[in-house]
């Protein structure tokens, strides 16, 4: 079975594209939301009050316009199971039912993607952060865990929707796997959604002075998901 997607792994985000477009027409998009995730990373390690999303979306609205935007607070059901998968799909579809339908599916097939692949290794270590210097607190106090799902359907535009939560589970070698209770989560689950299309007026100017920033933080933080039926999942 084909896929009618292609997904990579950038940083803490999941980028979804239509495979008859190929990766290098979204090169604008793969740069940029690497150096703004590069950015707020940086801001937050010498900052931890710092508010990560607003520091990436500071970066990103200098050459991508926001036709829409929207935050939910969402707290999980009491006796209930939720999944990051559920939570994109349905915040995807408050925006566009069909492309919350193409997220689902797209990131169900994510979901079945073996954590020890090097590109969902990659997702892991953005998405839930570890300590060289380990809290021996008992108990343990919760960890951040912050995900980005994008879906762009042209190279200059997309969609997405941004995570971010408090738990004390170690999470999944693949995050998708991960299932959640109430007693799971510290709070509610903050969640942000964001329809842009790229400034070519702005970013024109931009474009090779980004690419030459992040040259060298491509293969450490970009890698493409290999997505098959015959996928085993952790």
């Amino acid at each position: 079975m084909s896929c009618d997607y292609s997904v990579s792994v950038v940083g803490g985000a999941i980028v979804i594209v239509p495979e008859s477009d190929g990766q290098a027409a979204h090169d604008d998009l793969v740069n940029s939301v690497l150096l703004a995730q590069l950015v707020a990373n940086k801001k937050v390690e010498k900052d931890p009050k710092a508010d990560w999303y607003n520091v990436y979306v500071e970066v990103l609205d200098d050459f991508w316009l926001r036709q829409t935007k929207a935050r939910e607070e969402r707290l999980i059901t009491e006796n209930g199971v939720e999944s990051a998968i559920e939570w994109v799909a349905a915040a995807m579809s408050k925006g566009a039912p069909d492309e919350g339908l193409a997220t689902a599916a797209t990131l169900a097939r994510v979901a079945s993607v073996s954590g020890t692949e090097p590109a969902m290794s990659l997702l892991r270590s953005h998405v839930q952060k570890t300590s060289l210097d380990e809290s021996t607190e008992v108990p343990v106090p919760p960890k951040v865990v912050r995900l980005l799902v994008i879906l762009a359907r042209t190279p200059t535009s997309f969609t997405s929707v941004y995570l971010e939560f408090k738990t004390h589970l170690e999470i999944s070698p693949n995050p998708l796997v991960q299932l959640y209770q109430a007693e799971d989560v510290q709070g509610a689950v903050s969640m942000r959604y964001a329809r842009v299309y790229l400034s070519e007026t702005l970013y024109g100017r931009a474009r090779n002075p980004i690419a030459l920033k992040v040259r060298e933080k491509l293969d450490a933080n970009v890698a493409m998901l290999s997505l098959s039926d015959g996928s085993s999942g952790v």
